[in-house]
């Protein structure tokens, strides 16, 4: 034997996998293997199988994700360690060393360490400084000696495709990549970084997103040498073509080939299956050099190097990589290239590329670039061949639809591409005009990802870079060629006004509307960094100016410009082409203090003059979204702008950072309303936000006019209004007491005037005062509102000392609820991104978070304020915001349990589309599965970038399998949907759910509730996975019989609304491989977009319907909570034994 061939490989399931790797060692031959990721316990270890194929074996097993084992080719390895020095209780199997053909091999299997921060990444860096302390005494040997395995770490972003996407991932932490550098540091050798230090080399490619086929990989499979060992070194490869077999591991076996006895390496050895090196550049690419002067562009040269020994071999895959660069040069143009030949082939389409099939784009045929130009971002030098920013706007794979040489001399290329921005079928097309250089036209093809370019304009809509953070500010260009620019690195585009720098902004198109961000109620001032504002007493107005011409809106959307003439005549003297301002109209009494009274008093007068409008934020600027702009950078920028002005009618409305005790304290002795806190880098949230907070120096608010009494004494018109409110919970209007204080003679005339006309017989309130209290009331159309200042609101639901202030007309009477303070805010960590998802701790309820304590990373939403709920006016923004809002709540229950979505596109009015099926729309973030149980890709959400991406794409509803994703072919849980008769009262359903729960609880089956967000209640039944779909199926099915059996008047166990007429159909069949059920705190495609929310059972009796909590008001429960009703539902332990099988009528 002179030479060793040394492999390590994470099989992803040795029984699993089995024939793979059977293959691989018949074709390979490794000398020694180390094996990851065996997922067998040692009793089902296949040591017969390998042996017949002519290696012997040593396994440390483990059932699960762990188990390690050595291999050596007609040979026995000889034992010397299992289990990781140091790490004695450690119970997962992880570490196996032994001696064979003369080497001493240590296997191992570094723990992922996800999520992180904690206790996995904790128990990551405790295993790696025993591995440390253990390769001490390995290296100082005087044996030759490998470590090798699977690492879990990322050395360097040399070693990944691209770093963006992984930041939060535990492999690439500084952590992590310290403790692999420590190790190196000791002496050991990195083989393959060694030998090819200049390589982008990848060793695993995960399941999703097409990252095998786009070669997007990372190296976390390593073969350290120790000083002994290390001379004998000669090559280093990656058998990459066992990851494109079929039920292929996510791994690669990657592998090394020493000599029998020491002698320098060889670092430019031959390499199987690659051509020999050369320093001459590809013929091709003689214009592309001519052009460039490589020591003075960063662009990469086209001289040939050494490359890489990856083994492609048998069933290489088809694809070849595509990019388009976004080219800032003498004009901003994207750059289309094309691998093909050894070359990329490329064009300038001026333009960009378009979805439209009806729009051709101009694309010019340029020289051949070299292959590495694929991953180029850099500035080309001024005086240079192309000076300007360059980014990747775009990458993947192609695939012609026939010979692509052919086609390409031809000039007719039809192809498919799979990027991250681009997908489906495109034509390139040669021109027939005269002239020596004919134009190529690129056309997208009708397929699923066609779209109008009114609709969508994909390079407008994407402007940033795929594979960093950059993305380019286009130069003005006017006769002369500006000067070069640096590509920005950062998260969006960035617009200035003034000195005030707006990190976040994005260009946009102006909205046709934006909801004001409103602020939330508490008791007290929370810790953290706030600035806080004056509370004005007025009315809240935004200004919005488009090309000049401007409008004032209310908080509920009505045009108020004609009514404040005066102050929109002073927003156009601001001289903006488009803007949004945030505001409040105020006049100030005798005492200078804003009085509402005052400005209503204005209004009817006609002395709309005297009205200030103090501004405090700015959403909007010159095609500049900036709502995701920090609160302080907003800030500046509106004050600059009104530096501008010189009419006091506009006021900016100032700060204040100090004790917010003392602020308040000093605005209550002026007798103002109150202070408006806000946090600092927050954004602007179009709905009520934990991000903006008010601080009252008296309870008050507004309430429905529901009646008036009779005047008494020298009183006219009337005494008293009476006061409704709409109950959070039920929406029933319930009598909320009295006010008939704060009038003088001219708002009795006037308010009583607006009275009359309501007049009716019966009380809209549900509980109509009795007795005494009643005498003399006429009742109204609940339609007015009045606003009042009290003390407080009773346990039975009425104000004491009240005050009337003054009649809203601002507002909807029927979103008028009881203003509640909230509990304290937290203050927020300031952490770079999301916390990892996790199950709420304990009992606890997770904090209700806003849209602002939540980033959505690149996704950004196309068309935000397009209405997805006609009745409820909702829009895809307020879904977004609500989805990252209950992302604590609802990540846990999506967490690797693969997901079908409910879209629509049009709107909840319009089609829906049920998709259960990944392989035909990229959605930002999502993860995928292979086809081995359903046949096709299933899809999972993990993070809130998947959860925006999917309503990006249109998604509304979420439905969950009843497994997860380590182990799909066993369920964990039950469900068990009862569905009635439209016609049945609540009271029925009511009755239901509590028989079936009875039965549960006699067979000794604990079960969970949640509103279906319809009609109906869910009962979530869990269980330790144990039973296959079959036999779970069969019990839950069992069950239906057996209730509906025993209630046969109630209950029915066939579906079909024939076959419910009067009853209560409890759906079983949601138990099956592939069947799914609206998720917890999802969404549903129904007027108002109600919710799916855990209950407790007592709530049972409580609630009045299934669809009481909808993406408005759920923030409110859920605020509310001090336990999560589903706080033991992944605690609970339990399975269906043979004697709950025989009590429901199985065998």
């Amino acid at each position: 034997m002179k030479t060793l061939k040394v492999a390590t490989f994470n099989v992803n399931g040795i029984n699993t996998r089995l024939s793979n790797l059977k293959q691989w060692l018949e074709r390979e031959q490794p000398d020694i293997v180390c094996l990851q990721e065996l997922k067998a316990q040692d009793k089902d270890f296949p040591a017969r199988e390998l042996e017949a194929a002519g290696y012997g074996s040593l396994h440390l097993g483990q059932a699960s994700w762990n188990g390690v084992a050595i291999l050596a080719r007609d040979s026995e390895p000889l034992l010397i360690q299992k289990g990781l020095p140091g790490e004695e209780k450690d119970i997962q199997s992880r570490y196996l060393e032994a001696a064979a053909h003369g080497l001493i091999v240590a296997c191992l299997y570094l723990p992922n360490g996800n999520p992180q921060p904690g206790p996995k990444f904790e128990y990551k860096l405790r295993w790696y400084e025993h591995l440390i302390e253990h390769a001490k005494t390995l290296q100082s040997s005087d044996h030759p000696v490998v470590l090798a395995g699977d690492f879990n770490v990322v050395p360097t972003d040399m070693d990944i495709y691209n770093s963006r996407s992984w930041l939060k991932n535990a492999l690439l932490q500084p952590e992590s990549r310290e403790c692999f550098e420590r190790l190196l540091g000791q002496g050991w050798l990195d083989s393959l970084r060694h030998l090819y230090p200049e390589e982008r080399v990848y060793t695993f490619w995960d399941y999703f997103r097409g990252h095998w086929q786009s070669n997007s990989g990372l190296r976390i499979d390593h073969l350290l040498l120790n000083p002994v060992l290390a001379p004998r070194l000669q090559e280093a490869g990656v058998d990459a073509w066992v990851r494109g077999e079929e039920h292929a591991s996510d791994h690669a076996p990657t592998w090394i080939r020493i000599a029998e006895s020491p002698k320098k390496p060889k670092k430019n050895a031959k390499k199987t299956d690659v051509a020999p090196s050369a320093s001459k550049s590809h013929p091709n690419l003689e214009e592309y050099n001519r052009k460039r002067d490589f020591e003075a562009t960063p662009e990469p040269s086209g001289a040939k190097k050494t490359k890489f020994a990856v083994n492609h071999k048998a069933k290489a895959p088809a694809a070849l990589q595509f990019c388009i660069q976004k080219h800032d040069a003498s004009r901003l143009h994207y750059d289309f290239r094309l691998e093909l030949d050894g070359t990329l082939k490329s064009w300038a389409v001026p333009k960009g590329p378009s979805l439209d099939p009806q729009v051709k784009r101009l694309a010019m045929h340029v020289e051949d670039h070299p292959i590495d130009y694929a991953t180029f971002e850099g500035s080309i030098p001024e005086g240079h061949y192309g000076a300007g920013d360059v980014i990747v706007w775009d990458r993947g794979v192609w695939k012609p639809l026939s010979d692509p040489a052919e086609a390409y001399s031809q000039g007719r290329l039809k192809f498919e591409l799979q990027g991250e921005k681009l997908s489906g079928l495109w034509n390139l097309v040669k021109g027939h005009s005269e002239g020596k250089q004919k134009p190529w036209f690129l056309i997208k093809h009708q397929d699923d990802f066609a779209r109008p370019e009114s609709e969508y304009d994909v390079v407008k809509e994407l402007p940033d870079s795929v594979l960093s953070e950059r993305t380019i500010i286009a130069k003005t260009h006017g006769g002369k060629a500006a000067a070069p620019k640096p590509v920005e690195t950062v998260p969006a585009a960035k617009k200035k006004t003034g000195n005030t720098q707006l990190t976040g902004a994005q260009a946009a198109e102006m909205p046709d509307s934006i909801k004001p961000e409103l602020a939330t109620l508490v008791e007290s001032a929370p810790g953290g960094d706030w600035r806080y504002e004056i509370k004005f007493d007025g009315y809240r107005i935004m200004a919005r100016i488009d090309a000049g011409k401007v409008q004032l809106f209310t908080r509920n959307g009505h045009d108020w410009t004609h009514k404040l003439p005066r102050q929109a005549e002073a927003i156009a003297g601001l001289a903006l082409e488009s803007a949004w301002l945030d505001g409040e109209m105020v006049v100030a009494n005798d005492e200078g203090v804003p009085d509402f009274q005052a400005l209503q008093n204005a209004f009817e007068v006609g002395r709309s003059g005297n009205i200030v409008y103090y501004l405090f934020d700015l959403p909007y600027l010159n095609g500049m979204d900036l709502r995701e702009v920090p609160l302080q950078q907003r800030r500046a920028a509106l004050s600059q702008l009104l530096e501008r002005s010189e009419d006091d009618i506009l006021r900016f409305s100032e700060d204040f950072g100090e004790e917010p005790d003392a602020l308040l304290n000093s605005a209550c002795q002026m007798k103002m309303e109150g202070l408006i806190g806000k946090r600092v880098g927050s954004s602007y949230t179009s709905r009520r936000s934990g991000d903006w907070i008010k601080l009252k120096c008296k309870r008050r608010q507004e309430f429905i006019v529901v009646g008036y009494s009779e005047p008494k004494g020298a009183r006219s018109k009337f005494g008293a209004l009476l006061l409704g409110l709409h109950d959070a919970d039920s929406g029933e209007l319930r009598y909320a007491g009295k006010v008939g204080t704060g009038f003088n003679e001219a708002t009795l005339n006037t308010i009583f005037d607006q009275l009359v006309p309501l007049e009716m017989k019966k009380a809209a309130v549900v509980n109509p005062p009795t007795g005494f209290e009643a005498k003399g009331v006429h009742w109204l159309k609940p339609v007015l509102l009045a606003e009042v200042a009290f003390a407080e609101i009773t346990k039975e639901g009425s104000v004491r000392h009240a005050v009337f202030h003054g009649m809203r007309n601002d507002k909807p009477a029927k979103a008028i609820t009881e203003e509640r303070p909230a509990p304290p805010i937290a203050e927020k960590k300031q952490t770079p991104s999301k916390p990892p998802v996790k199950t709420p701790l304990d009992n606890q309820a997770p904090e209700v978070k806003t849209a602002a304590s939540k980033t959505t990373g690149k996704i950004r939403l196309t068309h935000p304020e397009r209405v997805i709920d006609p009745v409820s006016g909702s829009s895809k923004r307020d879904l977004a915001d609500y989805y990252i809002g209950v992302s604590d709540w609802l990540l846990p229950e999506l967490a690797n349990r693969p997901v079908a979505l409910v879209r629509a596109p049009e709107g909840i009015a319009g089609e829906l589309f049920f998709q259960k099926n990944a392989d035909r729309l990229a959605i930002p973030g999502i993860e995928t599965m292979g086809k081995e149980y359903t046949g096709h890709p299933v899809m999972l959400i993990n993070n809130i970038e998947a959860l925006v991406g999917a309503v990006q794409m249109s998604t509304i509803e979420l439905h969950t399998w009843n497994a997860v994703s380590k182990d799909l072919e066993r369920p964990d849980r039950f469900i068990l949907d009862l569905d009635p008769d439209p016609v049945l009262p609540w009271k029925s359903m009511v009755e239901a759910t509590q028989l079936t729960l009875t039965v549960l609880d006699e067979l000794g089956l604990k079960s969970f509730l949640k509103t279906s967000g319809g009609k109906g209640i869910h009962l979530v039944v869990p269980l330790t996975p144990k039973d296959d779909w079959e036999a779970v199926k069969s019990f839950s099915h069992a069950i239906v019989k057996h209730i509906a059996k025993l209630l046969p008047d109630r209950f029915s166990a066939v579906s079909g609304p024939k076959n419910r007429v009067g009853r209560i159909f409890i759906d079983y069949l949601r138990n099956g491989l592939g069947a799914t059920t609206a998720c917890a705190y999802g969404v549903r495609t129904r007027e108002g977009l109600p919710v799916s929310v855990p209950i407790f059972r007592e709530e049972l009796l409580e609630i009045k319907g299934a669809n009481v909590w909808n993406i408005q008001n759920i923030h409110e429960r859920l605020g509310q909570l001090d336990k999560d009703p589903w706080a033991d539902l992944n605690k609970t332990r339990q399975t269906i034994t043979a004697e709950m099988r025989r009590r429901v009528g199985l065998k």
